[in-house]
């Protein structure tokens, strides 16, 4: 089944609408990648986020990033990085599910 399908146009939009969300720590499994850098407009397919993600860890730019891409269906993800430097994604709709669900997520421990 596929969710999160979005035109380009409403990608861009959900993106705008969202990025109150950088500087906020990731949750559930991907808390290890810390902050959020940034909230960017992808590829829907799980295999084109994969070249996404790679040509955003090549370029740091998304727009560059989704230059290969010629379809038409598109997702908004969140940009963070792992351990060893390299670039990651996640779908913002998970991280929202998420933080949705844990309302004490964004409470900051000493």
């Amino acid at each position: 089944m596929k969710e999160n399908i979005l035109s380009y146009d409403e990608a861009v939009a959900v993106c705008r609408e969202n990025q109150h969300v950088v500087g906020q720590l990731f949750c559930g499994e991907y808390r290890e990648f810390g902050q959020v850098h940034a909230v960017v407009v992808a590829p829907a397919s799980k295999l084109d986020k994969w070249a996404f993600t790679k040509y955003y860890q090549k370029f740091n730019d998304s727009v560059q990033a989704l230059a290969f891409y010629t379809g038409t269906e598109y997702d908004v993800v969140l940009i963070g990085k792992d351990s060893t430097g390299n670039i990651v994604c996640r779908d913002l709709s998970a991280h929202l599910a998420f933080a949705g669900s844990s309302p004490d997520f964004f409470t900051e421990l000493d």
